[in-house]
């Protein structure tokens, strides 16, 4: 009997030093590239439809917005958690101006938090212009869609 708690004793022992030194680990990390190959092939197309502005790759929304509250208020601090770890596949930016938000829909966008971040980045004055991955539409038809948005008309790009 006492052999058995004895052998328990050490088990547990052993398992809580594993847990200590398992959480004592330093997280890795790994390289990672900003964008896909999808991504990086509309982004080459952006550029075209646009060669007289910016192109910005995977803003934070944060770098957009900021919450309509008092930096010290809980309802600043839920709003600003809300969208902290949200980010636009692309803004297109001229003079240091962004005149438009573009996206790329593909498999992994999530339709109902996709019309969240529109509705506030629309609130804001900003345009979302979006593009179906698996659509492929050329630099002409680009500008073309982007420039029905207002902000471009407003921003002078469009005459």
């Amino acid at each position: 009997m006492a052999s058995w708690i004895g052998i328990t004793a050490a088990v547990l022992a052993g398992l809580g030093l594993l847990v200590v030194v398992l959480a004592a680990r330093k997280p890795r990390f790994r390289r990672r590239s900003i964008m896909t190959a999808n991504e990086r092939e509309f982004h080459g197309r952006l550029e075209r439809a646009f060669p007289d502005c910016q192109v910005w790759p995977q803003v934070p929304i944060l770098a957009l917005v900021r919450p309509d509250a008092r930096d010290t208020s809980r309802a600043f601090w839920n709003a600003f958690r809300s969208i902290s770890n949200t980010r636009v596949d692309w803004v297109v930016v001229k003079d240091m101006e962004v005149v438009a938000v573009i996206e790329l829909d593909d498999r992994t966008h999530d339709p109902r938090k996709d019309a969240r971040r529109d509705r506030i980045l629309n609130t804001c004055g900003y345009r979302v212009a979006r593009f179906e991955s698996a659509n492929r539409p050329d630099p002409r038809q680009i500008r073309q869609a982007v420039m029905k948005q207002a902000s471009w008309q407003e921003a002078g790009l469009v005459r």
